[in-house]
């Protein structure tokens, strides 16, 4: 079978593999589309992440983990799914090739998704259970402010999930138009172009000015921030941006280069600072009825969609966020 494999730095290539044989408490599946992460990207740019993100298939890293497919093949021991189940997986590893062995201890991690629902649309769940996971450890209240930094998949994902769930007034950053645009569609409430104008400044004036004890910088006046970009400016923008006291900053990034912090900023603002990566079932099974109800429209996300042959160009275009948000590849 084909398969996009990982070579080293900016290196995606399309090897020939064997298709993989189940267990007796496993299952087959024919994928149908697999989305290119956010943590393919790290592994891709920068080799990081890459035993945890890849599945070794003929001594190849096979990549990929947003996945969505048809069962071809069950164990005699599987339960709860059989041949021709449509699913989603979520957390399993090698997906983007034309087959998926998953081994029962892994079948927690795949869901039903029924015929409404395009393999498509259920290929970005995934990504959509991480921002989950964001909001429920501090969920905005409807007077609440939220600051999200990073218009991607996953400060998108979280803006959708505020507007689906509360009133809060939401202000998101990022430097790519087409995100920011996207971004509109959804119903951000503020967008700021940080290539066009300072997004501390703006929010200071949108939010307050707050004078900090003991702080050269002043405070914002937003409850909750969110760092989904995973730079060291923005993390620290992320913190700035808080209200003096009792403010969250959740921070839902990977980041490849280390932060020089003021800690002084924490004790002095009374902040509470949260990473957030992963999710529970339950966050899981809630994502999934937002995308199946069709609660909120995660197809406005999708703008590239590429076979599997061009998987290389896919991780080409999802490296440019002024022109992509989610590019599928479609197997």
């Amino acid at each position: 079978m084909k398969a996009a494999a990982f070579f080293g730095k900016k290196d995606i290539r399309i090897v020939d593999v064997g298709i993989p044989e189940i267990k007796e408490d496993g299952v087959l599946i024919k994928t149908k589309v697999c989305g290119i992460c956010g943590s393919d990207m790290h592994v891709y740019n920068s080799d990081l992440l890459t035993e945890d993100s890849t599945k070794v298939i003929d001594d190849y890293r096979i990549i990929g983990h947003e996945f969505t497919g048809e069962i071809v093949e069950a164990g005699k021991k599987v339960t709860g799914f059989k041949t021709g189940d449509r699913v989603a997986s979520v957390h399993n590893k090698g997906g983007m090739a034309e087959y998926v062995e998953i081994p029962g201890d892994r079948l927690k991690n795949l869901f039903k998704i029924p015929d409404s629902t395009s393999f498509e649309t259920a290929a970005t769940l995934e990504p959509f259970c991480n921002p989950m996971h964001s909001f429920h450890m501090r969920e905005p209240q409807d007077s609440d402010t939220v600051a999200i930094f990073g218009a991607g998949i996953i400060g998108l994902g979280y803006l959708q999930i505020v507007k689906a769930n509360t009133k809060a007034r939401t202000i998101i950053i990022d430097i790519s138009r087409l995100r920011l645009e996207t971004a509109g569609r959804i119903g951000a409430d503020v967008v700021i172009n940080a290539k066009e104008e300072d997004p501390l400044k703006k929010i200071k004036k949108l939010t307050g000015d707050h004078y900090v004890r003991y702080q050269k910088n002043s405070a914002g006046g937003c409850d909750i921030s969110i760092d989904c970009a995973g730079i060291p400016k923005t993390f620290l923008q992320c913190l700035e941006v808080l209200k003096p006291e009792n403010g969250t900053a959740i921070i839902a990034s990977i980041f490849e280069n280390e932060i020089s912090l003021d800690a002084n900023t924490i004790v002095f603002k009374y902040m509470s600072i949260t990473g957030s990566m992963g999710y529970y079932p339950s966050e899981t099974a809630e994502a999934l009825d937002l995308i199946v109800n069709r609660k909120v429209d995660r197809d406005i996300l999708i703008t590239h969609r590429l076979p599997l042959d061009k998987a290389a160009e896919g991780f080409r275009v999802q490296g440019d966020s002024g022109k992509s948000v989610k590019v599928m590849i479609v197997v």
